[in-house]
């Protein structure tokens, strides 16, 4: 289940990172409003196998240099997708 955690949060992370010359800004939405979707439609054991397959990869992220806005981006993907809602 982790390896199709980290799917998701790479896909994610390529749609948002990526520049408007590389992926077109409304196409990228439109297939990150359906990731949450898809999120959101998961069991409670899928939602949560997500919720910390991010909270591992923003922690790896964070420790490498030049990586701290992905790891920003990786951790919120929960509260983005509204697996979580913000405190």
């Amino acid at each position: 289940m982790k390896a199709l955690c980290q799917t998701i949060i790479y896909a994610a992370c390529f749609l948002e990172l990526s520049s408007d010359d590389t992926v077109n800004p409304d196409a990228a939405v439109k297939a990150l409003e359906d990731i949450s979707s898809a999120l959101l439609s998961a069991t409670d054991e899928e939602q949560q196998a997500f919720v910390n397959a991010c909270q591992e990869e923003a922690h790896r992220l964070q420790s490498m240099p030049g990586y701290a806005g992905t790891a920003e981006f990786v951790r919120s993907l929960p509260f983005a997708t509204g697996l979580k809602e913000q405190a």
